[in-house]
C-alpha cells in the first residue's frame, strides 16, 4: 500500500521527466529567427471607405523551427505590424496594425544527398488587428479584425555549399483554406453590435473562394559560428468578402534579421 501511494505521488514527476527525455531525443536542431520587414502595402476596407489606401508597412517577425529526428517538424511564427497609408487623392490617412500567430506541423523529406529539403503539413493561424481612418471621425472611424484559419504550410530549402560555407535558400508558403472571421454587417455600427445587441451574421465562414496567400523567399548567410544573416522577400495577400463588404491587404516587404541555430 505504501509503495502504491509513493508511486502515485511520484507519477507526475516521472511523466514530466519522461516527456523532457522524449523531447531531447526527438528534437534534432532548433532554428530561431528574428527579423524586421519593411515595404509597401495596399489596403481596402469598404466598411471604412470605398477607396483603397496605399503606404508603408513595418513588421516584426519571430519564428522557431524545430527539426526533429522523426522528420516531423514544428514551426511557430509570431508577427506584429504597423501600417500607415493614404488614399489616392491624399486627403485622408489610415493607421492599422495586426498580430498574427501561426503554428504548423510538417513532415520533412530530404533529397539530392540532403541538398534539397521539403517540408509540408497543416497549420492553424490567429490574426488580430485594427484600422483607424482619420477622415471618418464622425461615422465608423475604426474597424477591428479577428480571423482564425486552418490550412497548409510548406517549405522548400536548397542548400548551397560554397567553400566551407553552407548557405540555405528557402521558399516558404502558407495557404489558408477555411476559417472563421469577425465582421460587422454593411452599415452596422459597433454601437449597434455591442450595446444594441443586434447580431447580424457577425461571425463569417471563410474559404478558398476568396484566396489568401503568404510566401517568403529567404537566404541565410553565415556570419559568425551558429548565427546567420537572414534576408529575403515577404509577400502577403489577404482578402475577404464578409457581409457584402470587401477587404484586402496586399503587401511586399524586404526582410532583414538573424537566424541562430541552437
Amino acid at each position: 500500500m505504501n509503495r502504491l501511494l509513493i508511486t502515485l505521488l511520484l507519477l507526475p514527476a516521472i511523466l514530466c521527466a519522461q516527456q523532457r527525455q522524449d523531447t531531447i531525443h526527438t528534437t534534432q536542431q532548433i532554428y530561431r529567427t528574428t527579423a524586421i520587414a519593411a515595404g509597401t502595402t495596399d489596403r481596402l476596407d469598404t466598411y471604412l471607405s470605398p477607396q483603397s489606401y496605399k503606404g508603408t508597412t513595418v513588421r516584426f517577425l519571430s519564428s522557431v523551427l524545430r527539426c526533429r529526428t522523426n522528420c516531423k517538424d514544428l514551426l511557430l511564427n509570431h508577427e506584429g505590424a504597423v501600417d500607415i497609408t493614404h488614399n489616392n487623392v491624399d486627403n485622408a490617412d489610415a493607421i492599422s496594425g495586426h498580430y498574427d500567430f501561426t503554428f504548423a506541423m510538417m513532415k520533412r523529406w530530404s533529397m539530392m544527398d540532403n541538398k534539397l529539403t521539403l517540408r509540408a503539413g497543416g497549420m492553424t493561424s490567429l490574426y488580430l488587428g485594427f484600422a483607424y481612418n482619420t477622415r471618418n471621425y464622425a461615422n465608423n472611424p475604426a474597424q477591428g479584425y479577428a480571423t482564425w484559419n486552418i490550412g497548409c504550410e510548406g517549405m522548400l530549402t536548397y542548400t548551397l555549399h560554397i567553400g566551407h560555407w553552407t548557405i540555405p535558400v528557402t521558399y516558404s508558403m502558407r495557404l489558408p483554406l477555411v476559417g472563421l472571421m469577425f465582421s460587422p454587417a454593411y452599415g452596422q455600427s459597433y454601437y449597434e453590435l455591442f450595446y444594441g445587441g443586434k447580431y447580424d451574421n457577425n461571425i463569417v465562414l471563410t474559404d478558398v473562394t476568396v484566396p489568401n496567400l503568404r510566401h517568403e523567399l529567404t537566404i541565410d548567410l553565415p556570419i559568425w559560428k551558429k548565427v546567420s544573416l537572414h534576408i529575403g522577400y515577404l509577400g502577403d495577400i489577404r482578402q475577404a468578402k464578409p457581409n457584402h463588404l470587401k477587404q484586402h491587404e496586399y503587401s511586399h516587404s524586404f526582410i532583414i534579421g538573424a537566424t541562430r541555430r541552437l
